[in-house]
């Protein structure tokens, strides 16, 4: 037998060269998206309340943001105590690994890499979806080339690009992302500020100039096909936290670069907490405003809706833009946004700020992708590194100190993510039922590809959340030399929170009609989202198991590897 060792190498060979700002840049990229711009009108789709019933007049929506939103601060706070004490890239995969279960770190990080390389593959053929959401503000119309081969090209081409971005090191991703994240943050104040322009008058204004109807027109037409208040405020409030659960992931971003964060130890903790504190600020503030200009149009006498909840109920809702024969007005809020601008400067100065809006709607997009590259890749390292997986994985190019190998796992891994978001396998495509709707469910499609992700998230999350409340006792002597950390007892108690309320989500994500819906609740046994994911974890437990055993071969004496932080 080989003489055993201990890891492939003595250093990572990666370097720290990412400051405060990047990573605080980080996980805000990371998070807002697409998304969000669409949750206050899925809400209301999905379950809508009438205004009276609204506590203290706050849109259901927004208190999700804020609920979930102390919730995501509970899960940072277990990756800022965590990520003080071991500043390595790969973050809650170092976390779990050494204080939870090697074998529970290796199935989460795997089912996260998944989700985070599906929705990079998304993201990139979202890039070119935004031209088709809010191109008609500006006044022009991509839709000549929607069809899923172009887009998949499009998909490819996207990650073909950012991936040999990536290749050249961290700090020229972190270039390229300052770029296309300050242009979308600078038009996002213009944004706040229209919207504080708006009124009754313009909003009204907009509409007929836009759509040739009244906001009337759209809430009539919403009341007559039915859209009614469930009756209860707190339970809308709940389906909604689904939603604001979707748009908060990816706030640890930060953590799997660890390892290439200046002062990474005392610089971290604080650029996780920044972050969570302005993605939170936004999404509050700004769903507060577009609420506020929805509200203002075409509001019925007799119920109080609007054209806010006219909009959710016909888009996303059980409602149609078709049969109530009104052009559909898109459920974003860039669309509402330019509702204001061409009712308060007329259709020229409407046209010109939608130039804007499409920029901004394109580049939110588009700015996902360096941190969902990094991420991505990271995890790959720190398993190759570990030497769970081969150790070529997490070989590192000298000249740029990258790691090439695990950046083109992360891109084959994206193609997922293309072709569901190209609905390459549907109709208009290739035309694979087996792939496309098995068992008469979506999956991989546009809207069913991330319906599976958010659970893989959730397994995540708590496995980091329960490493932290067993920190302190599992490495006592670790949780004392942490530049940043509480008493043991508060660690624990946050993190054990941490833990409940991230098992709660994900209970809800699987059981309840408007996430997974199987079991005893709705009937339902056959859940595709739910038996391919088990189906995953235990792919990735032989996947796991065959580490170990290839790891014993080469002499890698894994039980030692695991009760060490890996070196820097």
């Amino acid at each position: 037998m080989a003489e055993k060792t201990l890891f492939a190498r003595k250093a990572t060979g990666l370097v720290r060269e990412i400051g405060f700002t990047t990573a605080v840049i980080l996980a805000i990229a990371n998070v807002v998206g697409l998304g969000w711009q669409k949750r206050v009108f899925q809400s209301i789709g999905a379950e809508s309340v009438m205004p009276s019933e609204m506590f203290l007049g706050i849109h259901p929506m927004i208190m999700a943001f804020f609920l979930v939103g102390i919730l995501m601060l509970l899960s940072i706070y277990c990756f800022m105590v965590l990520s003080s004490a071991m500043p390595r890239s790969g973050g809650g995969y170092v976390f779990m690994s050494r204080i939870l279960s090697p074998g529970y770190a290796f199935v989460a990080t795997m089912l996260e890499f998944l989700s985070v390389a599906v929705s990079y593959g998304l993201i990139a053929v979202a890039c070119y979806e935004a031209t088709l959401i809010f191109g008609g503000l500006a006044g022009i119309d991509t839709s000549a080339v929607y069809n899923p081969y172009f887009m998949s090209i499009f998909g490819i081409v996207v990650i073909v690009i950012f991936s040999a971005l990536a290749s050249l090191g961290a700090r020229m991703t972190g270039y390229v992302l300052h770029i296309i994240f300050w242009i979308p943050a600078a038009i996002l104040v213009l944004v706040y500020a229209v919207f504080l322009l708006a009124s009754p008058a313009n909003m009204e204004a907009g509409v007929q100039t836009m759509w040739g109807h009244s906001a009337s027109e759209y809430t009539q037409a919403a009341l007559a096909q039915g859209m009614v208040s469930s009756g209860s405020y707190w339970s809308a409030v709940f389906t909604a936290s689904f939603y604001a659960y979707w748009a908060y992931i990816g706030y640890a971003a930060a953590t799997f670069v660890a390892g290439e964060v200046k002062e990474a130890s005392r610089s971290l903790p604080k650029a996780i907490l920044v972050s969570g504190l302005v993605i939170m600020g936004i999404y509050m503030t700004i769903s507060f405003l577009l609420a506020r200009a929805g509200s203002m149009a075409g509001v019925a006498a007799a119920t109080g809706c609007s054209l806010l909840d006219a909009v959710g109920y016909l888009g996303p809702g059980a409602g149609s833009f078709a049969d109530a024969g009104l052009p559909a007005i898109g459920a974003w809020m860039p669309t509402f946004a330019g509702i204001v601008a061409y009712g308060q400067f007329g259709a020229q100065g409407g046209q010109l700020f939608g130039w804007l809006l499409l920029a901004f709607g394109a580049l939110w997009v588009a700015n996902d992708i360096p941190p969902f590259i990094l991420t991505c890749s990271r995890m790959m390292f720190a398993m190759g590194f570990d030497r769970i997986l081969p150790e070529w994985v997490a070989d590192i190019n000298e000249k740029w100190h990258s790691p090439v190998n695990a950046i083109i796992i992360t891109s084959v891994a994206a193609l997922l993510g293309v072709v569901a978001e190209a609905d390459l396998f549907g109709a208009a495509g290739l035309n694979l039922a087996f792939l496309h709707h098995p068992f008469g469910q979506e999956w991989i499609t546009p809207s069913g590809a991330v319906v599976a992700t958010d659970m893989w998230d959730a397994l995540f999350f708590i496995g980091v959340a329960l490493a932290c409340a067993l920190f302190p006792s599992r490495m006592p002597e670790v949780f004392e030399r942490a530049p940043w950390r509480q008493s043991k007892t508060t660690v624990q108690v946050l993190a054990w929170l941490a833990v409940a309320a991230n098992v709660l989500l994900a209970a809800g994500i699987t059981f309840l009609p408007n996430g997974w819906g199987f079991g005893p609740l709705t009937g339902n046994w056959i859940s595709v989202p739910f038996w391919f994911t088990i189906v995953l974890i235990l792919i990735f437990l032989g996947l796991y198991y065959w580490g170990r055993s290839r790891a014993q071969r080469v002499g890698a004496d894994l039980t030692t590897i695991f009760a060490q932080i890996p070196p820097e």
